[in-house]
């Protein structure tokens, strides 16, 4: 009996040994180690997320509940609401501060999320270890992206949900000018999820190139100012600008309402050359020519309003109307997804020539 029993319990110590490592190379072994590697920065995040979230909610809830107060529409300066909002202790400044974190809370992602992805594990001389066992190295790579992307896409998908109707409650109570200024614009609709996700992957893909974290953060820093003030200057000419001539001195015909942004033009040049002010014929007016028609002094109150409207003179402007801001978060959106495809790409063919007897 004991001759045969011996070999029955081995086999059974080796089924049980192989069966307990299998779990270690699958899925639930590699969230384990995610979880475990960068769990205090998970938590970090979520926390400073919900915390976010839940500011910028309760704001949304006040600045609407201060505009149906003003009678839906904006608030008076001099009044209870208009205080609450540019006083000493408005909601301004906290406002700014938010919207502010929103903006940047990309470029935090790729600098704490992204960056130490690989740039940890080359520092710590831990690839030999993690890429020789029974999980290649491309089934890490990717289990682990997918797994921090997705917990990047969750999170930064609710912080943009919120801002979005934050700025739009905050454009209902103030004189913000459109929802198209820079700012703004990139605060609402799903571009600061689709921002982030793309500095993620850039922040993975430095730290895979540099090999180390702190010049990593830099260029993550770097790239996500230049690239960010590059958009800034350039988005609006995305799409060709509409063209408009409107009267000066009256009440417009509404042009540049419902979020409009002038991208080019509305100014009133009074110095050499070209004023921007056309004639009732359409002739463009110079500054001199125009000086003399409608003093720009006027005994120090400026120009007289009337006096543009007596001579039936147009303004000039180049603008993008409202209704291209649905268009113009899908062509931003796109370009910041398309430089995150780009890079995971470039991170998983650094992956594949990685040395792993370099560690």
């Amino acid at each position: 009996m004991t001759p045969i029993t011996r070999p029955r319990l081995a086999a059974r110590r080796e089924d049980s040994a192989g069966s307990t490592a299998e779990p270690s190379g699958g899925v639930s072994g590699l969230i384990w180690l995610t979880w475990r590697q960068h769990r205090w920065t998970l938590v970090g995040t979520l926390v400073l997320a919900a915390a976010l979230v839940g500011w910028m909610t309760y704001l949304s809830t006040e600045l609407t509940d201060l505009y149906h107060q003003c009678h839906n529409m904006l608030c008076p300066d001099q009044s209870p609401q208009g205080d609450r909002l540019t006083g000493s202790s408005g909601l301004s400044l906290t406002l700014g501060v938010l919207l502010l974190l929103v903006q940047y809370m990309p470029m935090l992602i790729g600098v704490f999320v992204g960056v130490p992805l690989l740039s940890r594990e080359h520092e710590q001389r831990t690839l030999l270890l993690a890429w020789s066992q029974d999980v290649s190295p491309a089934r890490w790579l990717w289990a682990k992206l997918s797994l921090l992307g997705l917990f990047v896409a969750a999170v930064t998908a609710a912080v943009a949900g919120v801002s979005d109707h934050l700025e739009h409650a905050v454009a209902n109570v103030s004189k913000a000018s459109s929802m198209f200024e820079h700012e703004t614009f990139l605060n609402t609709g799903m571009l600061p999820l689709a921002i982030s996700v793309c500095w993620f992957a850039v922040g993975v893909a430095l730290g895979a190139a540099i090999k180390r974290t702190l010049p990593a953060v830099f260029g993550v820093v770097a790239g996500f100012v230049g690239l960010t003030q590059l958009v800034q200057y350039r988005y609006l000419t995305l799409m060709k600008p509409l063209a408009a001539n409107l009267r000066l001195g009256g009440p417009g015909d509404g042009l540049l309402r419902d979020n409009a942004l002038v991208v080019k033009g509305g100014m009133i040049n009074y110095g050499d050359g070209p004023s921007n002010v056309f004639d009732a014929a359409g002739r463009q007016l110079t500054g001199a020519e125009l000086e003399r028609l409608c003093p720009s002094d006027n005994g120090g109150a400026g120009p007289d309003p009337s006096c543009y409207l007596n001579h039936q003179l147009q303004l000039h402007v180049q603008y993008q109307p409202g209704s291209r801001i649905p268009e113009f978060h899908l062509i931003v959106a796109a370009g910041y997804l398309g430089l995150a495809a780009i890079t995971l790409a470039a991170v998983w063919l650094i992956v594949r020539r990685t040395n792993l007897s370099a560690g």
